[in-house]
């Protein structure tokens, strides 16, 4: 799906988008294959984010994000941990 004033494809289903802009590095671009970009739009599913805040501790499952760890382990976003 597109949004407004970007003709840019997003991925429909997807939590949060993200479109941004090359930043030209040439350097980086060639030596390492490595693209800076600044975000021009960001959206996000209000059913996870809302207030300026993520809220994974009280979505459905289905809703999530999936992390992958290594050695094929995948883990679910969800469990909040606060630091005192």
């Amino acid at each position: 799906f597109y949004q407004d004033a970007f003709p840019v494809p997003l991925v429909t289903g997807s939590l949060a988008w993200l479109i941004c802009k090359v930043i030209p590095e040439p350097h980086n671009q060639q030596a390492h294959d490595l693209f800076i970009g600044a975000v021009v739009a960001a959206w996000a599913d209000s059913r996870v984010f809302r207030d300026g805040h993520w809220y994974f501790q009280d979505a459905a499952k289905e809703l999530r994000s999936l992390h992958y760890m290594a050695g094929g382990t995948f883990y679910l976003i969800g469990d909040e941990v606060k630091a005192k």
